[in-house]
């Protein structure tokens, strides 16, 4: 299942928190990255925050990979999860 997860930067987020948890962030990410789990990571344009995108056998892995991330588990971020599916649209071209 392919989900798209956006994480802001949560108001009053302490920069020393987020600074001291930087790196063990970065390698849970690339881990996701390792197993499978995770197939991109961007910044966003605008304010603070990353959008990941993730490839899981089902939601609640998606939800449970999250929400072991230190940035959330700390609740430093807002969290937003966009569960995706096949577009339905080009079914019409085989019509």
């Amino acid at each position: 299942m392919k989900t798209i997860v956006i994480l802001t930067r949560r108001e009053g987020a302490a920069a020393e928190a987020l600074a001291r948890l930087a790196a063990p962030e970065a390698r849970a990410v690339w881990q996701g990255f390792a197993d499978g789990r995770v197939s991109a990571v961007h910044g966003l344009q605008h304010g603070a925050g990353a959008v990941l995108e993730l490839e899981t056998p089902t939601h609640p892995d998606a939800v449970r990979f999250v929400e072991a991330l230190p940035y959330v588990e700390e609740h430093l971020l807002d969290v937003q999860y966009v569960a995706l599916k096949p577009f339905p649209g080009f079914a019409t071209l085989a019509s």
